[in-house]
């Protein structure tokens, strides 16, 4: 099969783009809704429809002196001045001769439009059938946090757009969390906390916060491997007569992540006895609503914003501080 593809006609180009915003509240259990699109290369890449807004075609652009490389300027979309991201050049591509598109996207309360050359359609997968890149791929620099095989055979990229975010505007992984946000109020030394997220660049941050307050900590690459090792540890320490939650009293997940999402995770947590008391956190930057029922109606105890170093800092030392009497 050739991997050139074909995109839709016009009125069922409209159409499907048309019915984004209908779509963005998908409610299955561990499925997602991905939207395929193209950068300017036979590959297939995608995004999770739960992070986009709208599709539409390229709209003029005002460039501005002194912008980051890669945004090529700000567009106006319903009043509202959104940067614009060349996903085409960041990944390495020429633009096509034909007009591009731009996937108005939203997480982390922020707005963005990345353009790339044209979207195919929106396909529904199972969390389980979407897996790890190869460890060969998943250097500081890779951008992909998720491949799937589509029905027709091709492999779909899934770019963690947030990271590619995050490096275009020169942020970089470190996380300052100024003293006024940590309250002084020892923690207990003998908790450690679990979190799961697919992104190396929220994981890194997560790493640094918990680090800065001195909590140890344990992570996993997804959903799925997080409920191997939660078992491995909930196992021991049922052996041992520990109860889990005094020395492991928070567990922290994403919801996108390949194999097994957060809310399916969650769920597996909250149906096990061995995790009584353990509070579970989701760590998001899709924090609407819609989420949020979700999260709730899976036995989610609270959430955490992600990317907002101070916040998920206070919320976890009042979780910790209020749980355990002050050490003596």
């Amino acid at each position: 099969m050739s991997s050139q593809m074909t995109m839709p006609d016009s009125t069922a180009s409209q159409s499907m783009l048309a019915s984004i915003d209908e779509r963005t509240n998908l409610a299955g259990t561990n499925k997602m809704e991905l939207l395929l699109f193209r950068i300017g290369s036979p590959e297939t890449y995608g995004i999770n429809v739960f992070k986009v807004k709208e599709v539409i075609q390229t709209v003029p652009i005002t460039h501005a002196p002194s912008m980051p490389d890669f945004v090529v300027g700000m567009a106006s979309l319903r009043g509202e001045l959104v940067p614009v991201v060349d996903l085409i050049g960041y990944c390495g591509f020429k633009h096509p001769e034909t007009p591009t598109v731009m996937i108005i996207t939203e997480f982390s309360r922020t707005t963005q439009a990345f353009l790339v050359e044209s979207v195919e359609t929106i396909v529904r997968i199972d969390w389980g059938d979407i897996h790890q890149p190869p460890e060969q791929l998943m250097s500081g620099k890779s951008k992909l946090t998720g491949v799937t095989r589509l029905a027709d055979g091709r492999l779909a990229s899934i770019l963690d757009v947030e990271q590619v975010l995050h490096s275009i505007t020169g942020e970089d992984k470190s996380v300052y969390v100024h003293n006024s946000a940590i309250p002084d109020v020892p923690l207990p030394t003998n908790i450690s906390i679990f979190f799961a997220d697919d992104s190396a660049f929220a994981r890194a941050q997560l790493q640094q916060i918990l680090d800065s307050m001195k909590v140890h900590s344990e992570f996993a690459i997804n959903g799925r491997k997080a409920w191997d090792r939660l078992d491995e540890i909930a196992t021991v320490a049922a052996a041992s007569g520990i109860r889990l939650a005094d020395t492991w009293p928070i567990i922290i997940t994403d919801i996108e992540m390949p194999e097994m999402d957060g809310f399916m995770l969650t769920r597996k947590i909250k149906a096990d006895q061995r995790f009584k008391g353990v509070r579970v956190l989701v760590h998001s930057s899709m924090s609407g609503s819609s989420n949020q029922d979700k999260g709730l109606a899976m036995g989610a105890d609270g959430f955490l914003e992600k990317f907002n170093p101070e916040e998920v800092t206070k919320r976890l030392h009042e979780i910790l501080s209020t749980s355990y009497s002050t050490p003596q």
